[in-house]
């Protein structure tokens, strides 16, 4: 794994009778998110630049279960390796100075062990899929003769692809000193062989460029290792983790397919290293995620045109999420198109009801509930304005003890975030525009066209061809229209309207902010 920060070595003191007592071998269900903050990197708007960032594979291990994958927002691309790892590709180019860009990847999964009693005189097979990992590559020097010669004084007189690696598995696993020292640590196979020092990617690497010398399909899966997580007295905290980056093997046997090896794991039997063979061929822990196949040609994060401000790994182990809440509105099934956009964003704070039997579907939106609902959907997607600070300008009819003031604040310095360059207007000039300049009339019913209007700034561009009846260039918010019904978040009436003037329904509304909720991610789902 590239520029590890943080490594796994398992040292284990046990006596003969203890061994069967190492590993817990239940698995469970988790979230794991990736969250990075990007901004430009000279305080310039950004003219070209990109993000890309490794997503991995889906459902190529034996011992883990990927149901989805969530990336918000919206790549541009997704770009595949040739081992099948996928990354997230999104254009940067046009990011203003001082303007955040965030990307979340959210990993729903389920971890499982793997204790597959393989015959010892089980070989390998040669196919187009264990073909690239027979083959020598950056770090996995197979085709090294210092490599070779060892590899096959290793397993001289063995004759089954079992055995083989077996063998080789224990050379690596006793003899190799953890040391995480920058002079070995993250060098690769070949250093590791030399020295016989190194961390987590020098154990693995060796252990794959050996089995390769010696025709063993070896492939390594970068990922984590769960550690629990303590308290400052040194105490587990129960259903708490910490994510180690962690890589191991897996080699390919005929019947099994591709089986797990962690080599780098440190095992004393009373003061003396031996080979622990409980994680040869064997996953006995449940709590390693697998994310992809290690390629350390190809970064895991890349970027051109910004810098990466914050980067923060957590899991969470799903049974301690609290279930969604469930609205108890008795007047949303004479709506059922709408019905699941309300319990959505009802279920994230962006939208109430009247009451908790209430939420009247038919009812309009006010100027100033639309400009509430707005703001928790911004917020509650962590755009680039959840934690800038700036001043906000008010109408003269609005008043800042009125109940809304938070929520109008955080528009204003979402639109701040958006124009950081003309830091007078304070975020108002979106509203004027809008509503114009003489007051707010928060009461006063928001019309379709004034919706769309206001949400124009978080919209991505978009072309399109479709038109409308009573829509030409010279309607008032035209092109705020166009955009939003050429990426779908609106659309117009049967009759070939869009109605720009017309008041929208909280009904209508819930399904506008879904569908922003809805085309601001992707889901990768799992077969």
């Amino acid at each position: 794994m590239k520029n590890l920060t943080k490594v796994f070595v398992m040292t284990i003191i046990l006596t003969i009778t203890l061994v069967g007592t190492v590993f817990a071998s239940s698995g469970d269900a988790y979230i794991v998110t990736k969250e990075m903050i990007y901004e430009s990197y000279n305080k310039k708007t950004v003219n070209s630049g990109f993000v890309e960032i490794l997503i991995g594979n889906m459902n190529f291990t034996q011992y883990q279960e990927d149901k989805n994958i969530v990336i918000t927002p919206t790549p541009d691309e997704i770009i595949t390796d040739e081992y099948g790892n996928m990354y997230a590709y999104f254009d940067v180019s046009g990011l203003r100075a001082g303007q955040k860009f965030r990307v979340t990847i959210k990993r729903d999964l389920e971890t499982d062990t793997y204790t597959e009693i393989i015959p010892s005189r089980t070989d390998s097979v040669a196919n187009p899929e264990t073909a690239p990992f027979l083959v020598a590559t950056e770090k996995i020097e197979s085709d090294d003769p210092e490599m070779i010669s060892k590899a096959k004084e290793i397993t001289d007189g063995i004759y089954t692809d079992y055995k083989k690696a077996q063998a080789i598995f224990e050379y690596v696993n006793v003899n190799i000193s953890y040391d995480e020292s920058s002079t070995y640590a993250n060098k690769g196979a070949l250093s590791a062989l030399k020295s016989m020092r190194g961390v987590c990617e020098e154990f693995a690497t060796l252990f794959a460029a050996m089995c390769r010398a010696v025709e063993v399909p070896t492939r390594l899966i970068e990922g984590y290792k769960m550690a629990p997580r303590e308290n400052k007295s040194g105490d587990i905290i129960e259903n708490e983790y910490d994510l180690i980056n962690h890589v191991w093997a897996e080699i390919y046997l005929q019947e099994f397919g591709w089986v797990p090896v962690e080599p780098t794991v440190i095992y004393l039997l009373n003061g003396e290293r031996k080979p622990y063979l409980e994680s040869f061929c064997r996953m006995a822990d449940a709590e390693y995620v697998a994310i992809g196949i290690y390629n350390y040609e190809k970064a895991n994060r890349r970027m051109k045109g910004v810098r990466e401000t914050s980067y923060e790994e957590t899991i969470i182990l799903k049974s301690t999420i609290p279930e969604e809440i469930q609205n108890t509105f008795r007047d949303t099934n004479t709506v059922a198109w709408a019905k699941e956009a309300i319990q959505s964003l009802y279920a994230k704070n962006i939208v109430n009801g009247y009451s908790d039997v209430q939420y009247a579907p038919e009812n309009n939106i006010s100027r100033i509930e639309f400009i509430c609902m707005l703001s928790r959907l911004l917020r509650y997607n962590e755009v680039m304005a959840s934690n800038s600070k700036g001043m906000s300008y008010y109408y003269p009819d609005y008043s800042e003890t009125h109940w809304s003031k938070e929520d109008y604040d955080f528009l204003m310095r979402c639109y701040q975030a958006m124009n950081p360059g003309d830091p007078a207007s304070m975020g108002f000039d979106d509203l004027t525009e809008v509503f114009g300049v003489g007051g707010l009339n928060q009461n006063k019913a928001i019309t379709r066209g004034e919706v769309v209007a206001l949400m124009n700034e978080f919209l991505d561009d978009g072309y399109s061809t479709i038109k409308f009846k009573d829509v030409s260039i010279f309607t008032p918010f035209y092109s705020s229209i166009m955009k939003a019904a050429s990426i779908g978040l609106i659309v117009g009436y049967p009759d070939g309207t869009f109605k720009p003037n017309a008041p929208i329904t909280r009904a209508e509304m819930a399904v506008v902010l879904d569908r922003y909720m809805t085309n601001n991610n992707y889901t990768l789902v799992g077969e």
